[in-house]
């Protein structure tokens, strides 16, 4: 799940499409907590948070 500006997106595809169509042209990431968890069925739980600085034009 990602949560965006308030916006709640769920399942790889829609996450990957939101992300891709988001009108910038530059993004810095910072990631401030990673933590994992079995996920009981074999696999694992991850679970990343942080902060995205997107700018909409070029930055020279």
């Amino acid at each position: 799940m990602l949560t965006f500006e308030g916006q709640k997106i769920q399942g790889s595809q829609s996450i990957v499409a939101k992300l891709s169509n988001l009108p910038f042209q530059w993004c810095q990431h910072s990631i401030t907590v990673v933590d994992c968890q079995p996920s009981g069925v074999g696999g694992m739980l991850v679970f990343v948070s942080g902060t995205l600085q997107l700018v909409s034009g070029f930055v020279s």
